[in-house]
């Protein structure tokens, strides 16, 4: 599912919010078993996690590293986002920090003493 899907069905799931608190619409039971199973299935699981959309505005160039930086991690705009608010949140706040950044992180530092200790291999052969 792409953003635009999401907000658009952001936007119709409000809609019909105020249609129903204005009562310009009632609920009504489903009846039909196989209806009903349908509509089960569309529902998230009970511990997925809540999440909500925030619109965000930022400069172009901004915008520009951050899908770059999705791109190279082979990850949606989206959860790039995520994965930067998460990591600034957990730098910023005594709050537990993600696992999933501190994962990342890890790599990183992983990554970078491997290509070390590989430089100095090929220095002492020479």
């Amino acid at each position: 599912m792409n953003d635009d899907v999401d907000l658009q069905r952001l936007a119709e799931a409000e809609y019909d919010i105020q249609r129903f608190a204005a009562g310009e619409v009632e609920l009504a039971p489903v009846e039909d078993p196989d209806e009903a199973a349908h509509a089960m299935a569309q529902l998230p699981p009970a511990d997925a996690p809540h999440v909500v959309i925030r619109p965000l505005r930022m400069p172009f160039e901004v915008d520009a590293t951050i899908r770059e930086l999705a791109a190279q991690r082979g990850i949606s705009i989206s959860a790039m986002y995520r994965d930067l608010i998460t990591s600034g949140l957990a730098a910023t706040t005594e709050a537990a920090p993600d696992p999933i950044a501190e994962l990342r992180s890890i790599q990183a530092a992983a990554q970078r003493a491997l290509d070390r200790l590989a430089g100095e291999r090929r220095r002492d052969a020479a």
